[in-house]
Formats: C-alpha cells, structure tokens, sequence
C-alpha cells in the first residue's frame, strides 16, 4: 500500500486528496471506461480508503458549498442508468453529420436541439442570431492520380473553397513555398494549374497534449501546419489563373487537419492532403517523373441569410431573492466539414442536453436559473459566445446582468470523462470545486486544477470579468487524430465517459444554483499601459 496514502493533509488545505486516490480513482474509472485496462476493486478500495481519510482530516470546513449527497446520489442515477445521451450524440454526429457553421446542416442542428430543449421542459427556449456571412456545403471531391500509375488520393477541401470548372487533369507545378520570385517567374503559365505550394512534410504530430490526470496541468499549445494561404496571396494565384491549390498537413497514416475560411471573390479551390499522398507526388516532381492528377470539386454557396444562430434554454430559478441570478453552461454545436465532429465537439454538445434532461427529470428546483447555450461560429473565433457576451453582459449597460451572473462552464477541448476543470487562477473558486466533486470521486471528477487554458468559449465570459471555466477532459488521441480532423467520428468516444461528463455537468450545475452567494468572480486584469 502506498505510504502516501498515510501522509497527513497539508495545513490549510481542506480540499485536499491524497495523490495516491487521485491516481487510484483515476485508474478506476478509466478501467470502467476501458474495459481492457482492469484494475482490482481492492485497489478502488484503498483510494476511498485515503478518500475518507482525507474528509476526516478535512473537518466540516466547506459550509454552504458541501456537495448535498442527497441529490447527487438522484443525479448519478438519473445520468447512468436512465441515460439519454448515447441517442443526442448519435442523432447530431449519424443523423445531422458535419456541422460547418450556417450550412444546412448546421441550420438543421439548431432546428433540432431547439426541439430538444422544449421536449424535455426547458423554457425560454429561443435562437438568438448574429452576422456571419455565408454558409457553404461541399457535394462531390475525387483526387486521383491518373498516371504514371492509377492512385486515389486523400485529400480534403478547405471549408469555403470554390467549385473546380468541371474535371481538371494536369501535371501538377511545384512551387515549394510560394516564394515570390518563383511565383513572377512562372507568370502566365499558371492558367488552369494545380499547384503544390509547399515543400515535403517533414514533421507530423506524435504526441498528444498532458493526459487530464496526476497534477492536471494545463495542455500546451498544438504546433501549427502550413499556414493558409493569405488573402493577398490568393488574389495574385487568382489573377494567374490557377485552378486548384495543394498542401501537406502535420497529421500522419492518412489523417488530414482541415479547416478553412470564406476567401471572397479571389478564392482558388484549395485542397489539403493526406501528407503522405501530398510527399510521393513532390518527389515524383522533384525527380521529373511524369505525373497527372484529375481534380473535381463541386461546392454550393449558401447566400439566402447570412445570420448565424446559437441555441438558448433554460431551467427558470424557483428563490425570488436569486432567481434572476444565472448559472449556465455551454458548448459549441458547429464542426468541421470533414468528418462528423465527434470529439469536436458533438461530445460537448450532447453533454450540455443530457446534463440539463438530467436536472429536469428529477423536477429540481434551483435557487438561481440555470441556463444552457450551443454556440456557433467557435471554430472561426468564438464567434457565438462573444456575440451573447456582447448583447447581454458586456459594457456599461450590461453592469446589473454582470453582477447577477454567477458562473459558466464549457465543455469543448479534449472529450470525456471530465476530470475536474480549469480554474484560471482564481483560489476561491477552486475550493469550491473541490468540495463539490468530491462525490464524483469515483467517477474520476477528482480535482480542480488551478492552470489556465485557451482557445474556447469561456474565454468571452472571462473577457468580461465574469467566471468561466473549461471541463478538463481527456486529450489521448485527440490532438494526433481526431481534433479538427477527417477522422473525428463517433468511434473515438466512450459511452460510458459521456454518461460521466453529463452526470458530473448536471451535479456541478445544480451546487452552483443552490450555494448560498454567487461564484466568486475573476481577480480584475492588469491595466494596460498607456500609449
């Protein structure tokens, strides 16, 4: 038996967990989730062993944010036994499919998760639209070598890439890097070119972010690939005449990280392909063998409204001294074009629908409202949550709504279980979460981590002054194959790791409702120095 498991608990430290349960529970848990990964009960037994230790050493110190077990306990039912989230994250990633924002699909999403929320009792449930800009839909793409040898090709267009004139065979031309001599030299040559505009890929991606387990550090930042073509660029292409840019990607064994942007009038039809596929043709050029590629892309512009929509919901307060206080949650309902957006996010968004069926099955009734929110436009900069930010909490006007909001949780990077979540520096915070995951323990909600993370929706309500924290959630395999990718499917997701993350959203929600005071907002941002 590990000593540490004996340690006494540090001064001062009430939320405190030995390290030998937190690496024994999160253990359990993942061999519940991973049925090949087996551990033994009696090993679960001395992490609540060290569990209960802790709590005793603890004292009643927590107050109003002890976790009322009594609920908890109708939560964890609820969420694991009569569970209805293996059939909205199937509906969303089988059903709907790739949701790239203000397609049709996109549009039919946000249809269907309204219908859900007034299904299961959710009131005030409403789109709410801001500008975008134009949808897009791809409908054919075939990448083929045609000689010296018969090859088809994986590759992906870029999200807003125009259609090709018909069926394009040529020899590719190669200008590694787009150097601007290289380009003025082939000038006039270019018309109805398929061209390779970056050198062989070297480097692929092998390792995914920290795993959300031991200390809970926060992820460090993915190396990016080849960059996407500026706009100046692609207007001196255009003016040239190329038919159809091609790129390598840093994903390997067929993977492809795709994204995309609407180019405007001077887009060229750009293609990104498997890097391997994207090297064997460079080398072919690079050693003068002849070779011919056929490319077909056919792609519609969606121009009837370019208003975007997020989903709104709520479960309405029941104390008249709080009820217009709020607690909400969120994630972002729109994907990437290539692949279903499983892990990115129809995990997070299913999440949010189940941890709120959750609480309204049980007929709860929170102190404060608790509302819910699928955002659009995050792939393209957050776009959902910053537009609700805007209208309903930043600014002088929006002072009263500000200091009513009492906390938002997001669920995007990474995909289930959760594992605690991101604090953001803000201590008296963190000691709350940590008294109320405790009866998530066994589930593997362990511990709140204190670091930082970026790139996701709460970082508009952080922006604000507001609280906002991020799921720490699970990242193996999910930077090298899944994130932004052509295999982001439904197969990367444990069913039992979304039962978890919506048991522990709906249990964390309905603590932050109930708990006497608001969360305790954000240390205020460093001035900026003066011009």
């Amino acid at each position: 038996m590990p000593a540490d498991c004996f340690s006494w608990m540090p001064p001062g430290r009430h939320d405190y967990m030995p390290p030998c349960a937190r690496r024994l529970a999160a253990a359990y848990v993942r061999s519940r989730i991973r049925p090949m990964k087996q551990i033994s009960l009696a090993l679960f037994a001395v992490a609540a062993l060290c569990i209960a230790r802790a709590d005793a050493a603890s004292g009643s110190e927590g107050g109003q944010d002890r976790a009322d077990f009594g609920i908890i306990e109708k939560i964890k039912a609820e969420g694991t036994e009569r569970s209805k989230i293996l059939e909205t994250f199937d509906y969303l990633t089988t059903v709907i499919g790739p949701r790239l924002t203000n397609s049709p699909a996109h549009k039919r999403a946000v249809a269907w998760t309204q219908d859900q929320m007034k299904a299961m009792g959710l009131t005030g449930v409403r789109t709410e639209s801001f500008e975008f800009g134009r949808g897009w839909t791809l409908n054919k793409l075939t990448i083929e070598m045609v000689e010296p040898r018969y090859m088809p090709l994986i590759g992906y267009t870029r999200g807003w890439a125009p259609s090709t004139p018909g069926r394009i065979v040529a020899t590719p031309v190669w200008l590694p890097g787009l150097e601007e001599a290289a380009v003025k030299a082939q000038a006039g040559t270019l018309k109805g070119a398929l061209l390779f505009t970056s050198p062989i890929q070297q480097y692929a991606i092998r390792a995914d972010r920290p795993a959300a387990s031991g200390d809970l550090k926060p992820p460090s930042p993915r190396p990016a690939g080849p960059p996407q073509l500026n706009a100046e660029r692609m207007a001196i292409l255009k003016a040239e005449g190329v038919a159809v840019t091609l790129e390598p990607n840093i994903g390997e064994h067929g993977t492809v990280f795709v994204t995309g942007r609407d180019m405007g009038p001077n887009a060229v039809t750009s293609i990104v392909l498997a890097s391997e596929h994207y090297n064997l043709v460079a080398r072919m050029l690079q050693q003068k063998i002849p070779v011919k590629l056929a490319v077909e892309v056919r792609s519609t512009f969606n121009d009837d409204d370019r208003n975007t929509q997020n989903v709104i919901g709520e479960i309405e307060g029941t104390d008249n001294a709080v009820k217009d206080e709020i607690v909400m949650v969120g994630a972002h309902l729109d994907s990437w074009h290539t692949a279903t957006g499983a892990t990115d996010n129809a995990d997070g968004s299913a999440t949010v629908l189940e941890a709120m069926r959750i609480l309204k099955a049980l007929n709860v009734r929170p102190r404060r409202t608790i509302r819910a929110a699928l955002w659009a436009g995050e792939e393209q900069g957050l776009l959902g949550s910053r537009a609700y930010v805007a209208r309903h909490l930043a600014g002088d006007k929006n002072k009263a709504a500000r200091d009513k909001f009492s906390v938002y949780f997001n669920l995007d990077n990474g995909f289930p279980p959760i594992s605690g979540f991101y604090m953001e520096g803000n201590e008296p915070a963190r000691l709350i979460m940590a008294e109320w995951l405790k009866p998530f323990a066994a589930l593997g909600a362990i511990m709140p981590s204190p670091g930082h993370i970026g790139a996701t929706d709460h970082l508009s309500f952080l922006d604000v002054g507001v609280p906002g924290f991020q799921a720490v959630q699970e990242y193996i395999t999910y930077d090298v194959r899944t994130h932004h990718t052509n295999v982001d499917f439904a197969e990367r997701i444990e069913p039992a790791a979304l039962k978890q993350a919506a048991t522990v959203m709906a249990g964390v929600l309905y603590q932050a409702a109930m708990r006497e005071a608001t969360f305790p907002k954000p240390a205020p941002k460093p001035a900026k120095p003066a011009q």
